[in-house]
């Protein structure tokens, strides 16, 4: 009863979750000077955004709060309507505008949205699909437990490598010839699986295809934010998330679609492969990056390149932003291995490790591989049926990472991520227990194998694991990782979580049937929930909330570990009303911002 009650004050404490009790001074304004090139108004754009020669000059401005990283400039927030502490359409995730619309971007910033949005949707469709064609493969090639698994697992293996192979391709030949053969790889994997007539070239397309995975995991998102305008890079970063949820979602309704034809795990497969050709020809027409061409010291180039971004707005903004780049690349060139040994650097690093560990530590890809003999397990036997149930989990999933997206800065990040990670850990248990109590029941004659109440329970529970990890490990985890880094070193620090993330998908998956059948099905759930717990205590003292800070304040809190777990255990206690003490040390500075 305590834990449901926590849950309960944790989701409706989001108006306090950046309140101390006191009100705190709002801060004046600032815009920038005559010279600003921002079509849409200072108040989308931090400040890193802003600098490009203009000076700063306080100013009254409407809806103007000092949004830093996105989040209000008024620490207290009580009082205030959902609507006013939120007007945009979304809030700014990882720098950017605050909204998804690129009304003002010029054509090749909407062809770079187009591009983003289909690496992600594809990516996405194939985690769908496989949960669609595992039930048809299995009895195509009478596969055991283990080679099922294997199969499942396969994408991420080679997702590795193609991340690890892409990112020195990337540096060597440049972001298209890397955008190329990735597109390519997923596309060839995607037809060798669709016409294969052996496991061992179903397993081989499946390799291939993660390899092409992998590479789109990793120079997708690195071609888009070093092209895109600052003002429009969080739109797509936005859009990108939801486009994933949106791929599974599809994948799920093809699934359900094809079911019923001849041949049909082959038609999911194909169909995958049919926007992946578009994304071979992208490099026919796509620019090469700046910045990897100032890089190269081809700066006339880069000129070029930069000048067709910006084509809608004055040419001196280009040449501004290429001295930027040409600026930044001279910093960054004193970077290292060494950086990250620094003491607040290498626990930041750490803690990124482990948030990007437990986001698959869970379960979450196991469960959409395998969802439908999930249901089959609770009683759903018809394999139709147990694949429509999984258009239910795209729908949720969907639907609720949307929503987090549409939060994220209004409830915090800490917030959402305990909520998420303790109802994970309960709704886990309770579905391990339900799993059990009917695989069990059914081999011992006690039970009816088909539809039974206990198979609404199991049904039940899942849709409610995809909603808690939709709202928290799903979204959350990539946002804190993309904050918690220095800039210096946030290349090799996400190449290090991303690695770290693939490899727990590839453990989870290879491994979740055979537990399924060592364990009795409810024990592999109980190992998640044990996951579960262990993330709920992990994120209530390691991880910082990093709403409304300047990326430059977040990483020095791991400098004392000491003094940020007392400042998480006091905000916790504060948020869930178990006590006042001192204010944290972090959001006492956040108020002089």
């Amino acid at each position: 009863m305590r834990a449901a009650v926590l849950l309960l004050t944790l989701a409706t404490a989001h108006a306090d979750a950046l309140s101390w009790g006191d009100a705190a001074p709002v801060v004046a304004p600032r815009i920038c000077g005559a010279e600003c090139v921002h079509r849409t108004g200072c108040e989308g754009s931090p400040p890193s955004q802003c600098m490009r020669g203009a000076p700063w000059r306080d100013a009254q401005h409407p809806n103007a709060l000092t949004r830093l990283r996105g989040g209000s400039g008024s620490v207290s927030l009580s009082g205030v309507s959902p609507m006013t502490r939120h007007p945009d359409a979304l809030t700014r995730l990882r720098g950017g505008s605050g909204s998804i619309s690129l009304s003002g971007a010029s054509p090749m910033v909407r062809t770079c949205a187009f591009f983003a949005s289909l690496d992600a949707l594809l990516l996405g469709y194939d985690i769908g699909v496989v949960s669609g064609i595992l039930v048809f493969i299995q009895d195509r090639f009478h596969l055991s437990l283990i080679e099922t698994g294997n199969f499942a697992a396969a994408l991420n293996a080679a997702a590795i490598v193609g991340a690890l192979v892409s990112g020195w391709v990337a540096d060597r030949f440049g972001r298209k010839p890397a955008l190329f053969i990735s597109s390519l790889m997923f596309t060839s994997g995607s037809f060798l699986m669709a016409g294969a007539n052996s496991y061992r070239a179903l397993l081989l397309g499946r390799y291939v295809q993660g390899y092409g995975v992998g590479a789109g995991l990793l120079i997708s998102p690195m071609f888009i934010s070093e092209i895109a305008p600052p003002a429009f890079r969080g739109s797509l970063v936005t859009l990108s998330e939801v486009s994933l949820s949106l791929g599974v979602l599809l994948a799920y309704i093809a699934n359900y679609a094809l079911a019923s034809l001849d041949h049909q795990w082959r038609w999911m497969l194909a169909l995958g492969a049919v926007p992946g050709i578009l994304l071979c020809l992208r490099i026919l027409f796509l620019p090469e990056s700046p910045r990897f061409l100032v890089g190269q010291g081809r700066r006339a180039e880069a000129q070029k390149v930069l000048r067709r971004m910006m084509d809608n707005q004055p040419a001196a903004v280009a040449d501004r932003t290429l001295a930027e780049i040409t600026a930044s690349a001279e910093i960054e060139r004193g970077s290292s291995w060494a950086l990250l040994r620094q003491p607040a650097t290498l626990a930041a690093v750490g803690v990124g490790l482990v948030l990007a560990v437990l986001q698959h530590a869970v379960g979450i890809e196991s469960i959409i591989y395998h969802s439908p003999i999930l249901f089959q397990q609770a009683g759903i036997v018809a394999k139709r049926s147990a694949i429509l149930g999984t258009v239910g989990m795209g729908v949720v999933k969907l639907v609720f990472e949307t929503y987090a997206l549409l939060n994220v800065d209004t409830i915090g990040r800490r917030p959402l991520l305990l909520i998420g990670a303790g109802g994970l850990t309960v709704v886990l248990t309770v579905l391990g227990a339900a799993l059990r109590y009917k695989v069990t029941g059914v081999a011992a004659g006690a039970l009816a194998p088909g539809v039974t109440p206990t198979t609404y329970l199991i049904f039940g529970c899942v849709m409610l694991y995809s909603a808690f990890h939709a709202i928290s490990f799903g979204p959350i985890t990539w946002l804190v990782l993309s904050e918690i880094f220095p800039a210096k070193v946030k290349g090799k620090a996400m190449g290090l979580a991303t690695t770290a993330n693939r490899c727990t998908s590839f453990i989870a998956a290879l491994t979740f049937l055979t537990m399924c059948d060592k364990l009795q099905w409810g024990g592999t759930f109980y190992v998640y929930a044990g996951f579960s717990a262990f993330a709920l205590l992990f994120y209530a003292l390691f991880v910082p909330e990093t709403t409304g800070l300047p990326l430059e304040e977040i990483t020095p809190k791991f400098a004392r570990p000491a003094q940020l777990m007392r400042d998480n255990a006091a905000e916790l206690g504060r948020q869930i009303g178990l006590g006042g003490g001192a204010k944290p040390e972090s959001h006492a500075k956040a108020k002089k911002i």
